[in-house]
């Protein structure tokens, strides 16, 4: 991985209460990170159905030794045998200019008052076909809508600090405002085109939930 990347740790905290998610925010903040996301599980829409989903933290450091000192230091919680935690290389800070995947380099994101939205999604695919097809549907779709991956992983780059993770794809994707991330969700072209693609050739887990920053 080169140093231009910021990186990311993910959370997945099924049973937490609202305490233990604001223990991981101030612990994060404390590590210099950004924290993206901190949510009960109350607040974490699952939108793919059969999704197992839970508390999210989502948070961003600036390089990946800062996100090693975080983890090995004594000022974090400990996470529960139930919980995961995850580490990944995100986007370049430029994005991908001229890359088909929508990244901050190639989309206009509209003014919004309301918070951003991020979308965490974890799966394997099984037909390179299909998915590619999936993939050729639902990119234009997202980039008319303002939203940009921040982090995406094809390849199982994923590192598992903590629980256990058995997936092959990792992304972040985020999105002007939640009701632009169900613009897209529940629109005719994603479930009466782009679903039927990927239906059998793979599973996945699907979370939405606002975002604090970033």
């Amino acid at each position: 991985m080169t140093d231009d990347r910021p990186w990311f740790l993910t959370l997945k905290l099924p049973s937490a209460d609202r305490a233990t998610i604001e223990a991981w925010g101030d612990a994060l903040r404390r590590g210099r990170a950004t924290v993206l996301a901190a949510a009960t599980a109350d607040a974490v829409e699952a939108l793919e159905p059969g999704t197992r989903h839970g508390g999210l933290v989502i948070a961003r450091f600036f390089q990946e030794a800062d996100l090693r000192d975080f983890w090995r230091g004594d000022g974090r919680p400990r996470p529960a045998p139930h919980q995961t935690a995850l580490a990944c290389a995100g986007l370049p800070w430029e994005g991908w200019p001229g890359h088909d995947v929508p990244t901050i380099a190639t989309v206009t994101v509209p003014a919004a008052d309301t918070p951003r939205a991020l979308m965490l999604i974890e799966g394997t695919g099984t037909d390179t076909d299909r998915m590619d097809r999936y993939r050729d549907i639902i990119l234009p779709m997202m980039r008319d809508r303002g939203a940009y991956y921040i982090a995406f992983e094809l390849g199982g780059n994923v590192e598992v600090l903590a629980g256990e993770w058995l997936e092959g794809i990792f992304a972040i994707s985020r999105w002007p405002a939640r009701a632009a991330a169900h613009d897209f969700w529940f629109s005719e072209r994603y479930q009466h085109i782009a679903i039927p693609i990927r239906t059998g050739v793979g599973r996945f887990d699907v979370q939405l939930t606002e975002g604090l920053a970033g």
